[in-house]
């Protein structure tokens, strides 16, 4: 019996693991089961990879010799994110041939623990758009309905995930990028707390943002998400992962019902459940989370330090998009206000960042965790940007909800960002699908540093909503 099976359906290319990585890990000591592994790998993705469009790369033998307690496990990476002896392409238009002389310090360490790279998942151009593809390649299909978007920027490795094209991706987070890929394919994602990882790798050269921008992991379960966290640290995984005397916290619709129907139906569907599992969780609308002020410093923060890596004309040509600023004044509109590069207004704006991260603390002393929509609306079907000028999408597309119609960017970002301004560790659970049968995720969001035990409770949790 193969690890893996795929669906035979073209339309539905959804796969079911027979068993989690640590199993798959132990199994594949034996050579001659890591090259069935292989095998099945490669012909999988001749299936899929016509269909899904996930992959810019991909390399598939199998290793004779393996190092490392991972004993050779077939990962990916995301085309934006440093491997040595590959180019990386950041999903822009012309291909980029010249391969790295060095991998980014998380996929450095993976791969000393034996881990092997098998391929380079797609992504928009610079990471900056939640759907993935280019005009070169194509979009990124989802892998429960090719007619609709796998999400983005992390859209590529969601989508292998999803379709058993890898066991493990390798990813990056910023306004939401592995969150809501994994959330609308149906897979877990793994965003550490700020400054627990290395996040060099991720742009060209040495370049690095100074905050919200993390590398992260996308896999089938949380399970697997926690064993792979606890190899990285070398720990062994304890047996408990009971979620009763865990404090819970889960987001309830206020008045304005930040959300489209479908998104706060499953929602309030999802929350009777946990009730019979965790009688003692909390409702609470968390209102504090969306203070417009949070959405002010996300976007300025990330535009200003984005910022230092674009050139002064273009950023002048980006800020004068009126458009752009019209249909997003939640997120594009104050990612342009940084664009300017104001630093006494950066000075402050830090300021404000670190007060508000000690005030979320004092707020939910008392929650182990918070549970959150991924995003406002269900995923969609491919959509073309209004304008595209290479790689900076402007979108006219608005989405209903409780709170009013919401533009692109802003529906996408409304329940990200706040935790993307906490930098707390976020770990996404698919928690059932839409009416169109494309999944719907949940964020669980850990306290700073409390890594381990979000993760423990993300696998308790997981396997009582079953």
């Amino acid at each position: 019996m193969p690890l893996l099976s795929v669906s035979n359906d073209a339309e539905r290319l959804v796969c079911d693991a027979t068993d989690d990585l640590a199993h798959v890990v132990q199994r594949i000591e034996n050579p001659s089961h890591r090259k069935a592994l292989y095998a099945e790998m490669a012909a999988r993705r001749e299936m899929a990879e016509p269909v899904l469009n996930a992959f810019e790369a991909r390399r598939e033998a199998c290793p004779e010799k393996v190092t490392g307690p991972l004993n050779g496990l077939p990962i990916t990476v995301k085309d934006q994110i440093a491997v040595a002896g590959w180019p990386t392409g950041f999903g822009m238009e012309r291909l980029n041939v010249k391969p790295d002389t060095r991998s980014a310090t998380l996929v450095a360490r993976l791969q000393a623990l034996g881990a092997v790279v098998t391929g380079k998942t797609a992504l928009p151009p610079n990471a900056m758009d939640f759907q993935t593809g280019n005009k070169r390649r194509g979009p990124t299909c989802n892998p429960h309905n090719p007619l609709f978007t796998a999400g983005g920027s992390t859209g590529g490795g969601a989508a292998a995930v999803a379709s058993g094209m890898s066991l493990l991706d390798i990813g990056a987070d910023l306004g939401g990028s592995l969150r809501i890929p994994a959330a609308w394919c149906g897979v877990t994602s793994y965003t550490p707390s700020e400054d627990l990882w290395p996040r060099d790798g991720m742009l060209r050269g040495a370049q690095k943002l100074d905050h919200f921008a993390r590398i992260g992991l996308t896999a089938k379960t949380a399970s697997d998400l926690r064993y792979i966290s606890q190899t990285l640290q070398s720990k062994a995984q304890a047996a408990d992962t009971a979620i009763a005397q865990s404090r819970l916290a889960i987001w309830t619709p206020d008045r304005q019902k930040m959300g489209d129907q479908v998104t706060l139906e499953r929602w309030d569907r999802l929350s009777k459940k946990l009730q019979t599992v965790h009688p003692a969780t909390l409702a609470d609308p968390m209102t504090a989370l969306f203070d417009p002020e949070i959405y002010r410093l996300a976007g300025e923060i990330i535009g200003y330090e984005t910022g230092a890596l674009v050139p002064w004309p273009i950023r002048w040509i980006m800020r004068r998009d009126r458009h752009a600023q019209d249909t997003s004044p939640g997120f594009v509109a104050h990612v342009h206000m940084g664009y300017k590069r104001d630093h006494t207004r950066h000075k402050a704006n830090l300021r404000m960042l670190a007060e508000r991260r000690a005030s979320a603390l004092t707020a939910w002393r008392d929650v182990d965790a918070l549970l959150l929509p991924v995003s406002a609306v269900c995923a969609f079907r491919h959509i073309t940007p209004l304008r595209d000028q290479n790689g900076v999408r402007t979108y006219d597309q608005t989405f209903e909800t409780g709170a009013g119609r919401l533009g692109y960017f802003d529906a996408l970002t409304r329940f990200t960002l706040p935790l993307t301004v906490l930098g707390w560790p976020v770990v996404t659970l698919p928690i059932g699908y839409d009416d169109n049968g494309i999944p719907i995720g949940a964020q669980l969001v850990g306290k700073a540093g409390a890594d381990s035990k979000l993760l423990a409770l993300a696998e308790g949790l997981q396997d009582a909503l079953k």
